[in-house]
């Protein structure tokens, strides 16, 4: 048992304990016994300790041989060390720690698994000697765990590699097979790699190979003559050694030849990497990343494809003499590049693959000083590449071709100059030369001036935009100011130690003024320091110190309120991280600000935390560079890749919001200008950070359980008056955070789904509750229940999970849409995100129809998608034609058209623009839409649509799928999937619709990577083409620059002729438009500061006005002040003319059209409309849309008696006994909440004042109605005085929170949330935007299964929401008002829900005779229930309850237990457990799920025996059991299954009795089962 488990002899394996009982190799007393065996019966002994021990015990005393991998008994006191003390062998310890550390792996067999560090070290891949070494090594903690995890993933790659037999070529992995065919190796050499006669490493080693794969060698650098220093082509630039363009043509070289090489450290980079590592500048780069596509491969604009230089060249997407400079170089340093392969080729075969040919050949072999592309420092000359790589000089270490520099200086200035500079003589009056006269041509060779300086001076002097007067006057003052600063020393406290003021000057913190002052003594340092322009930026405004607990007024850090269970783990890891990286964590408690170490030796933080915080803290102490060691910034070190965007946005957001970006140098934060301008910060990042959306927002509010930037948070902080500490405030509702134990046990308590997203899935409790089938607030209970029951209630809790799951998708699958290619139902919706469990409700309760939902912009974007490039628009002639007509006719060339029919297929349809018609492909062809030439490439595009075959499994798959399989070239696939993202969404082929990218992820359908590339395009990435520009764009910038057809909506790609204009918005004007911001004082963005471009992009602009506004502005006859001066005006006439449209509000008020508009009632449409007098005020406020949200839905007016058709009020009812006042008041409160009290007699709607005058509602009652009446009218914020919402209130506390919950109810049932400032209802997303609800309150009011029941239904008395008290009313035909009817009807108590006698009478279970007794008196609705020919059908006949089992204590006793328990103890199988438990549970109508195939047939077919065997087939609508002919009457069950079920075989006897081991039906089984005497029962006697 303690090497693996009970040998099982006769079948050589060994079986689990469990397994050994049943075969009878093991009996339960003797697997109790071992499980945990008393010492008397542990039979091994430990020498050293003389211990008593189990074999297990022993064996975690043992230790491992590293190499062997043996277990041995360590003897003696010495541990098993060596000589030195050191541990040769793994103890249990050890050995644990390396199970327990997993690593992922890329190579070999463990590919895409992540595996043990200790399976990995004894797996065959790692040789006994390596294993040997590299445990010596860990065991004397020479290598820690991760350098051990990162050697032993080495060698495993280092295995893998040698296995594969590549090599390493330009770029990528070179295989055998590419160099045979490129004729680099022959058939031999090749046979001998393949079968292992001859190593890769030895082929490498081949001249012949060598030069294809790694080159001759280019230009490294120059070699300096005097000092013989090496020094690389851009230092020799910078040093004024070499020109300019001589140097560029050397480094383009270099980056077309292979690397950028820096010769002092003998390394090769990409192009890229030079830069990250300083041996290039940003100048070159872009022209050094274009050389080096020479390597990488261009890309064909036409076919998407990657091409070579010289095709590059013959498709002009290359100046030709600057290709054949590049060509030139290849040639010369080993051949040309194949960059679809990544090597150098042969000339011949050059010529075959079309990259070369002879005539470029001869012109290469006989140059003239034409084609001589490179220059000569030292002579002058114009040269080959090859001629002067023949004058440069290998260095015999390196290996490196050095060309060397003459020792004569270079004259860069004229002698005109020099001698006027020299004739200039001027006094100076600082530093070293004070009181002297120094020529400027002395003062600009000092040591003031850099070369780069003095270069500067000397040309804006020849080029007279510095006259020598002025260029005087500017060298005395930098002097001037250079010695200044040099004589101030002074210094102030920064963050981190001291800040010199000069550095305060530099970058623009204090003024010259202010520094003058000090520098002259008239300010002290302390007098600046506590300037509150200064302060900030030396100690910032202050991060988030701590939490402030609302309730007990305690102040508490972050990390206490963590362990307190006060804030998530996560949340609270965040903020202490924000602190961190803004200087210090902080303790509120006591106002200690401390660095991480000195925190975690404070207690203030636990050790745990210490790593993660550490790393948090260098965005202050700085980032290590690792290629030159000093210290960089956070966003340096972003852009270095030293850290990843996800962790340094958080910690930049919090620097920006605590004073600037953080200068790690001089430890202070920094103004936004100097911070770029020092590259701390660029505008790249400011961008990122400006656009953060929910997904990227890390912060979290427990409050509002929403996603927020640092500085919102911030913003929501309370200040402390005492420390000056800002405190996250915690309300009593947001300090609800599960603790660990809590989440550990749900954890670990797994459910197996059967429908759903995780149908087939064992799922944890904890995964499933955090789910979107449940809301925030049965989350909560849920976890709550547990919480005060403990494991008494886990059964329960998985019950009530998997029940919720079920009906969620049993809803689901009653409503179906229409998808790209096939219907797709509700319940695939849910699953995708795409709708939430609020409108699956609504959908299956009739609210909402599937027209309804479909036309929402949530869900219609991704079921048809949207912005397509339909067609061609010829300008300036206005014609229209489909993409295939313009390749036909010439206007767009084939491989233009081709991608962008390519796209339409692979999004969805291909498009007639003419007729405004989709149609698959294959219908396209027939309609003659599209031409048989490309018939099969659109096919395949198609695929993306609806779906790739798997080769494997012949499973469908996606686009991305694909491309990770190779069903698809990269570039192609990264073509159609950047275009699906555009129009809608990447497309789930087996679902026919689109996914949110977080779906998509989760379905594999897209990853991370994938989306980095497709958010930062490269030219690479850019698959489609302007055929007005020729530029390479991607589809979304191509579609931004197409035209809307104002007949169909299609989007239309503009070709422009002689005569036309294309005007499009560049991505530089929208930069520009969007970093203007400005105040709007009135509407929508009343008080706001928004950008000009957000404005334009608003409702109050339409695109063709927007079109019109930027191209005035972008042509310059429209200036920046103007356009916001236009954009203003459009407004304030839109929000005037709105504001004189007035209609009727609630009680009475006037609502201005512009507030209708503003909040989203009416769009800009219908504004329109009303302007130009096509649409009355009279026909708005007739429409249901506005209707609702104006009046509302109406509310309960009063109370109707059927038999009499008498209608009366609810004060009425209350007074005639009717209804309870408990009743009465909660009806009046809800109706004085959602606008008036009604009389439902004469139809008035009245206030609670004129209620009260007119007798409809007695004076008793005026108080709490008039509270009530406050959600309409508002309540008064006794602060501000201002008018606030019923929300508010209750958030403030004005109101008791049960009952404004309950009016809050009513509302959002009737129309929706009041808005008392404006006198109407509100949308639901307005209604969170202004604050009036938020979404946990919202998930509380409209689950109508779980959510809040405040009301009470009079009839059953049952506690139920106000919206299906509403469903159970009674229209009245006449005033359309809502009555409560009084059911004369006797109830009965069904299965979940009460159920009337006349639904008994109509499912045949009692008698016409039995109702007239009901209502004579002679017999009442208890004794009636309690008859068996009732009871049967109400209650069942008894399932199967529990088990029996002889009492250990005493066998002569039986023991009642629970099933789970039963499980639990072993005393039932899972699989016997589990089916008893279902039969217990199964309550939905199974026969119809059956038919659906919403369950499986043979689960199905176990359930309803079930059913039928405790009393008869649950009807789950009306909630009790029905007999036969009524079960098939409601098409519940038939005659064929009734004949399975009569005749049950072997297949359908779906239950098992542990003691005979024979499969039984449920009503076989029960008949062996025993009542109980006490509870009647039935129980499974199970035999020990």
């Amino acid at each position: 048992m303690a090497t693996g488990g009970v040998i099982a002899p006769g079948r050589h394996l060994r079986v689990p304990t469990e397994t050994a009982c049943e075969w009878g190799y093991l009996d339960e007393p003797t697997r109790q016994l071992l499980s945990s065996p008393p010492d008397h019966v542990k039979g091994f002994f430990d020498p050293s300790s003389k211990e008593k021990l189990s074999y297990s015990e022993l064996l975690q005393r043992c230790v491992t041989d590293p190499g062997t991998g043996l277990l041995l008994l360590p003897l003696g006191g010495d541990g098993g060390e060596g000589p030195q003390g050191t541990p040769l062998f793994f103890d249990h310890r050890a050995q644990m720690a390396l199970e327990n550390t997993r690593v992922p792996i890329s190579v070999g067999k463990f590919k895409g698994k992540s595996v043990s560090l200790w399976k990995l070290l004894f797996s065959d891949h790692i040789p006994g000697e390596r294993r040997a070494a590299l445990a010596q090594q860990f065991l004397s903690g020479a290598l820690s765990t991760q350098g051990l995890g990162e050697a032993l993933r080495a060698a495993l790659e280092e295995t893998a590699a040698t296995a594969n037999v590549t090599f390493e070529g330009l770029r990528d992995q070179v295989t055998a097979d590419q160099l045979l065919s490129s004729e680099i190796i022959n058939k031999d050499l090749f046979k001998k790699l393949k079968e292992g006669e001859t190593s890769a490493k030895e082929v490498v080693g081949m001249d012949t190979v060598r030069k294809y794969l790694q080159g001759t060698g280019s230009i490294a650098g120059l070699l300096l003559p005097d000092s013989q220093e090496k020094i690389s082509i851009y230092q020799a630039k910078r040093k004024g050694l070499l020109r300019p363009g001589t140097s560029l043509i050397l480094l383009e070289a270099q980056a077309a030849t292979g690397f950028v090489i820096d010769p002092t450290a003998n390394k090769r980079y990409s192009v890229d990497e030079a830069l990250r590592a300083n041996v290039i500048g940003p100048d070159v780069y872009d022209k050094l990343l274009a050389a080096e596509k020479s390597v990488t491969g261009y890309r064909d604009p036409y076919s998407g494809s990657k091409i070579s230089l010289f095709q590059a060249m013959q498709k002009e997407l290359i100046v030709r003499d600057h290709g054949i400079r590049l060509l030139e170089a290849q040639i010369a340093t080993g051949g040309i590049i194949d960059p679809v392969h990544s090597h150098r080729i042969p000339v011949e075969v050059a010529y075959k693959r079309g990259y070369f040919d002879k005539k470029m050949n001869l012109i290469l072999s006989d140059p003239s000083d034409d084609t001589k592309g490179f220059f000569d420092p030292n002579t002058h000359e114009n040269l080959t590449y090859l001629q002067l790589k023949e004058k440069c000089i290998t260095e015999p270490s390196t290996g490196l071709c050095l060309l060397p520099l003459n020792s004569r200086k270079r004259q860069f200035i004229d002698e005109a100059t020099r001698q006027l500079f020299r004739g200039s003589w001027l006094p100076v009056r600082f530093g070293r030369l004070r009181g002297e006269r120094v020529s400027v041509w002395d003062l600009l060779n000092s040591e003031y001036f850099t070369s780069e300086q003095r270069s500067d001076f000397v040309e804006r002097f020849r080029s007279k935009e510095l006259p020598l007067q002025q260029l005087v006057a500017l060298v005395l003052r930098l002097v001037g100011d250079m010695e200044m600063k040099a004589r101030t020393q002074i210094s102030l406290e920064g963050l981190r130690g001291s800040v010199p003021v000069v550095w305060l000057l530099d970058t623009g913190i204090i003024s010259e003024k202010t520094f003058e002052e000090l520098a002259q003594g008239i300010r002290t340092p302390e007098e600046v320091a506590a300037m509150e322009s200064v302060k900030r930026y030396l100690q910032g405004t202050g991060s988030i110190a701590g939490v402030f607990i609302e309730a007990s007024k305690q102040k508490m850090s972050f990390y206490d309120a963590m362990k307190n269970n006060l804030l998530l783990p996560g949340a609270a890891l965040r903020l202490l991280e924000a602190q961190a990286a803004t200087g210090y964590l902080t303790d509120p408690a006591t106002n200690r600000r401390l660095s991480v170490r000195d925190a975690v030796r404070a207690a203030v933080v636990g050790e745990e935390l210490t790593e993660k915080l550490l790393l948090a803290e260098r965005a202050v102490t700085g980032y290590p560079d690792p290629y030159t060691g000093s210290s960089i910034s956070l966003c340096q070190a972003l852009r270095k890749e030293l850290i990843p965007l996800a962790e340094a946005v958080p910690l930049l957001e919090a620097q920006l919001a605590t004073g600037g970006v953080v200068d790690p140098i001089h430890h202070l934060h920094l103004p936004l200008q100097a911070a770029c301008r020092y590259g701390f910060y660029d505008e790249g990042m400011n961008q990122t950070l400006s656009q953060l959306n929910d997904s990227t927002k890390v912060f979290f509010d427990p409050n509002t359980k929403e996603n927020v930037t640092y500085q919102q948070l911030k913003e929501r902080c309370v200040r402390d008056p005492e420390s000056g500490l800002w405190l996250l405030p915690l309300s009593e509702n947001s300090m609800f955070c599960v603790d660990e134990q809590t989440m550990e046990v749900l954890k670990s308590v797994t459910v197996c789904v059967n429908v759903g997203r995780f149908k087939g899935q064992t799922v944890s409790v904890w995964d499933l509750l955090n789910s979107e089938y449940f809301s925030d607030s049965k989350r909560r209970e849920l976890v709550q229940k547990y919480k005060d029951e403990k494991a008494e209630v886990l059964q329960e809790i998985t019950t009530i999970i998997t029940t919720i799951i079920q009906e969620t998708e049993a809803q689901g699958k009653k409503f179906a849409f229409q998808g790209l290619r096939k219907r797709v139902s509700a319940s695939d919706l849910f699953q995708s995100q795409l709708i939430d469990k609020k409108t699956l409700d609504e959908l299956n309760q009739g609210k909402k129809t599937v027209k309804e939902v479909t036309e929402m912009e949530s869900v219609r974007r991704y079921l048809e998608g949207s912005n397509f490039i339909a067609g061609v628009l010829i300008q300036p002639s206005n014609e229209k034609m489909s993409i295939y007509q313009a390749m036909w006719k010439g206007i767009l060339r084939p491989g233009t058209a081709l991608v962008l029919l390519e796209a339409q297929a692979a999004t969805g349809y291909i498009i007639d623009p003419e007729k405004n018609q989709k149609f698959s492909v294959e219908e396209a062809l027939k309609e003659g839409l599209i031409g048989g030439e490309i018939f099969e490439k659109l096919l395949c595009a198609e695929r993306a649509v609806t779906g790739y075959t798997d080769p494997y499994t012949k499973a469908p798959m996606s686009l991305f799928e694909a491309m990770n399989q190779g069903l698809i070239v990269k570039s192609h696939g990264i073509r159609l999937l950047e275009a699906q993202i555009a129009t809608g969404g990447i497309i789930d082929p087996v679902h026919s619709h689109r996914l949110p990218v977080e779906v998509a992820y989760k379905r594999g359908y897209f990853d991370q990577e994938m989306n980095q590339v497709l958010s930062d395009p490269s030219d690479d990435t850019k698959g489609f083409f302007d055929p007005n520009t020729h530029e390479n764009l991607t589809y979304m910038q191509l579609l931004e620059r197409c035209v809307q057809d104002p007949e169909t909506g299609l989007y239309m790609l503009q070709v422009v002729k002689e005569g036309g204009k294309y005007f499009y918005i560049d991505e530089s004007t929208k930069q520009a438009l969007r970093s203007k911001p400005l105040q709007v004082k009135v509407g929508k963005f009343k008080g706001q500061t928004v950008s000009v471009w957000e404005v334009l992009c608003s409702h109050y602009v339409s695109e063709q006005k927007r079109k019109e506004l930027v191209m005035q502005y972008k042509s310059k006859t429209l200036t920046l002040e103007n356009l916001i001066s236009l954009i203003l005006k459009i407004i304030e006439d839109t929000e005037q003319r709105a504001e004189a449209l007035k209609v009727r509000g609630l009680r009475g008020g006037e609502v201005s059209v512009s507030e209708l508009f503003s909040s989203e009632i009416i769009d800009r449409k219908t504004l329109d409309q009303l302007h130009d007098g096509s649409l009355t005020l009279a026909a708005l406020t007739k429409r249901d849309s506005v209707q609702r949200y104006l009046d509302g839905t109406g509310s309960i007016a009063g109370v109707l008696l059927p038999p009499r058709k008498e209608k009366m009020s609810i004060y009425q009812a209350l007074k005639r006994g009717l209804l309870t006042e408990q009743c009465a008041l909660g009806l009046l409160e809800a109706q004085a909440a959602t606008g008036f009290l009604i009389d439902p007699l004469s139809k008035q709607r009245l206030s609670v004042d004129e209620a009260v005058a007119s007798g409809l509602v007695g004076s008793e009652l005026r108080e709490p109605l008039l509270l009530a009446e406050k959600a309409v009218t508002g309540y008064t914020d006794p602060q501000t005085g201002d008018k606030i919402s019923l929300f508010q209130a209750v958030r403030q506390k004005r109101t008791v929170r049960d009952h404004g919950i309950r009016l809050l109810e009513a509302q959002l049932a009737t129309g929706g949330i009041v808005d008392p400032a404006h006198g109407h209802r509100l949308p639901l997303d307005v209604a969170y935007r202004r604050g009036h609800l938020d979404e946990d309150t919202f998930l509380l009011l409209s689950d109508p299964d779980h959510g809040s029941k405040g009301f009470i239904d009079p009839n059953t008395r049952e506690k139920i929401s106000y919206s299906q008290l509403l469903q159970r009313c009674a229209k009245d035909r006449e005033s359309g008002l809502f009555l409560l009817q009084d059911r004369s009807d006797v109830w009965f108590q069904g299965i979940r829900q009460q159920i009337t006698a006349s639904e008994l009478l109509s499912a045949q279970i009692i008698t016409e005779e039995t109702i007239e007794k009901l209502h004579e008196g002679k017999e009442t609705a208890q004794e009636i229930a309690q008859m068996d020919s009732v009871r049967r059908y109400l209650e069942g006949t008894g399932s199967i309850a529990g088990v029996l089992v002889p009492s250990k204590a005493d066998p002569g006793r039986m023991e009642k237990m629970s099933i789970y328990q039963a499980m639990w103890k072993g005393i039932l199988r899972q699989g016997t457990a589990l089916v008893l438990l279902e039969a217990q549970a199964a309550t939905i109508s199974l026969f119809q799920a059956m038919q659906k195939e919403l369950i499986v047939r043979d689960h199905g077919i176990r359930l309803l025996e079930a059913q039928i065997a405790t009393g008869g087939i649950i009807d789950p609508v009306h909630s009790h059991r029905l007999p036969v002919e009524v079960a098939y009457k409601r098409g519940y069950f038939d005659q064929e299954m009734n004949q399975i079920l009569s005749d049950p075989t072997d297949d359908t006897k779906g239950f098992f009795d542990p003691n005979t081991h024979e499969n039984l039906t449920y009503l076989q089984l029960l008949r062996r089962c025993v009542p109980d005497p006490d509870t009647g029962l039935y129980f499974l006697k199970v035999l020990r």
